[in-house]
């Protein structure tokens, strides 16, 4: 089995391969039969690429480079923050999501069992009366449509 190797591993080897480059000579790019993309500096007969060379440094002073540095890293940083919040906004949403069926679930089960008996006992082991029994459907059909998102089955 061919392990791969992400190409953001590989920059910095191709970067230290672009380093010597400057004073080896060439560099060459070139893409085998099974698809793979390999460098060096020294082609293989047909289908090689020569990497032309970087431009030179820019006229950014040392302390000017590391300004814009760090004002790129701060900018990663942020985004890198801004996707983890918004990951645990959607696993918040999701769960959220997940309770509300649940609820729903109990709720019409409720409803089921209430419209199916014809006397109905509550855990203490008082009887409802009629109107008793009807505030308790009005308040399943409540929670049916608040966490059900529509009317309650009838």
């Amino acid at each position: 089995m061919t392990r791969r190797i992400h190409p953001g591993r590989l920059l910095p080897l191709f970067l230290l391969l672009l380093g010597s480059a400057a004073q080896a000579g060439d560099i060459y790019r070139w893409t085998d039969a099974q698809g793979r993309t390999h460098y060096g500096d020294r082609p293989p007969a047909t289908g090689a690429e020569k990497i032309v060379e970087p431009p030179p440094p820019s006229d950014l002073s040392p302390d000017e480079a590391n300004a814009k540095l760090e004002a790129i890293r701060a900018e990663r940083e942020k985004a890198a923050e801004e996707r983890a919040l918004a990951k645990e906004a959607q696993a918040k949403a999701a769960a959220e999501q997940k309770q509300r069926a649940a609820e729903c679930a109990a709720a019409r089960r409720q409803q089921d069992a209430l419209q199916a008996a014809r006397r109905i006992r509550d855990a203490d082991g008082h009887w409802y009366t009629g109107e008793e029994r009807l505030k308790k459907m009005q308040d399943l059909e409540a929670a049916i449509r608040k966490h059900c998102g529509g009317t309650p089955a009838q």
